[in-house]
């Protein structure tokens, strides 16, 4: 047996053909994810006051901590 690639000076019609950018469902699933992810980050916010303030001072850093 034996392998054989191609590169795209061998191949322009692979090239040609070939997509750029997202598909649309990896468009849409993206933006699910984000707003999943901003979802969160909205929960930790109202329910940080919970959390002890010896925990917050070693977390200052985390994007959804207002300082």
């Amino acid at each position: 047996m034996a392998a054989l690639t191609y590169s795209p000076t061998y191949a322009p019609a692979a090239t040609a053909a070939a997509k750029t950018g997202k598909s649309f469902w990896a468009r849409v699933w993206d933006r699910i994810v984000e707003a999943r992810m901003r979802q969160v980050e909205r929960e930790i916010r109202m329910h940080l006051s919970y959390v002890p303030e010896e925990l917050l001072k070693n977390y200052r850093d985390l994007p959804f901590i207002k300082n």
